[in-house]
């Protein structure tokens, strides 16, 4: 069993990235995949941890609310960069990694983090802009 988290961003987050700040953060991580499949963060061993699927342009009004409820749907509304972060859930070191890179996601996209509902924050990368978000963009 997974320990799952929605990350539900303004802009389109750049997953990678914010993988490689947790290594520079001194995190003893390896990131592998893409593409096609998902982006997996691994420690020293080898072992996977965190998987985190490709961001998606959520655009339909009220998809956030069906899927996640109207808590979360108040919080950030379409359009909405989706990202799933799963925690392997036999590694206690696991859900705190998928958390942190959770909040990562959140601090420089803005947005904010289901089931929590971390309470949402502008976006803080020096890249974003005031303009909307554009798919593939």
């Amino acid at each position: 069993m997974s320990s799952d988290l929605v990350v539900l961003a303004r802009r389109e987050p750049d997953v990678y990235a914010v993988a490689d700040g947790l290594v520079a953060l001194g995190e003893p991580l390896e990131v592998v995949g893409g593409g096609l499949q998902a982006v997996r963060v691994r420690d020293a061993g080898g072992r996977v941890l965190v998987s985190v699927e490709e961001p998606v342009l959520v655009e339909t009004p009220g998809e956030v609310a069906r899927l996640l409820g109207p808590a979360a749907a108040q919080r950030v509304a379409a359009p909405v960069w989706w990202v799933d972060v799963r925690a392997v859930a036999d590694v206690p070191d696991a859900v705190r990694l998928a958390r942190r890179f959770a909040d990562a996601l959140v601090h420089w996209t803005g947005g904010t983090v289901w089931p929590d509902l971390a309470p949402d924050a502008p976006a803080l990368s020096w890249k974003v802009t005031n303009a909307p978000a554009a798919p593939g963009a």
